[in-house]
């Protein structure tokens, strides 16, 4: 059966401004990141980000399950990125048996989905991934579900989105609506790159 494994902050909900709140309220920094800074740690690899940040390894999961807290005040109110709505629903129309992986919480991208009326398109959430490599939680969700590889594509706005699918051997569409801008995503050469939601549709239904 066809597979799309989405990513969900950046790809399917548009929550940058919220998660970068949440980011500087945690971290308690002293001042807030600049536009400039902003805009340089938009074409960096996590890796690269959290040097630039000075965050300690040790510090990542206490971080990240605050951040999973504040987010779950916030989700009711994040949107999903324009166009989306209608492009998941094609998919679900065309036959695509849709996933979802992301470090966010279950809990958080289920009651994004049903506020946001799409909670029908998924059949399964795999959130929580924590500190494990996406390609290893990638390999879960294969072995899981019984799914073919080869049959899956895993769509995401990050240029670790990219590597890990190709780790594994398993197609890559990068968005260029998140986290990381075009430019970087394109360095990573993914088996496709759209610019704006409806490309998904070009792409895997012509």
């Amino acid at each position: 059966m066809k597979t799309l494994i989405f990513d969900f902050d950046g790809t399917i909900a548009d929550s940058f401004e919220s998660l970068l709140s949440v980011f500087e309220n945690i971290t308690a920094r002293p001042q807030k990141l600049t536009a400039k800074e902003i805009k340089e740690l938009r074409g960096s690899s996590l890796r690269q980000i959290i040097k630039f940040l000075k965050i300690k390894r040790w510090q990542i999961p206490s971080l990240m399950l605050k951040a999973k807290r504040q987010i779950a005040v916030k989700i009711i109110d994040i949107k999903t990125f324009e166009g989306m709505p209608r492009v998941l629903k094609e998919l679900h129309e065309n036959g695509y048996k849709m996933f979802i992986l992301s470090t966010n919480s279950s809990e958080n991208i289920t009651k994004f989905l049903k506020v946001n009326h799409l909670d029908a398109y998924f059949y399964e959430i795999y959130g929580d991934i924590g500190l494990r490599s996406k390609s290893t939680a990638l390999k879960k969700i294969l072995k899981k579900e019984s799914l073919n590889v080869s049959e899956c594509f895993y769509i995401g706005d990050e240029v670790r989105d990219v590597e890990a699918a190709k780790k594994i051997g398993m197609k890559s569409i990068a968005v260029g609506w998140g986290f990381n801008y075009p430019a970087a995503l394109k360095q990573a050469k993914p088996d496709h790159l759209s610019t704006k939601p409806k490309d998904l549709l070009k792409y895997l239904t012509s």
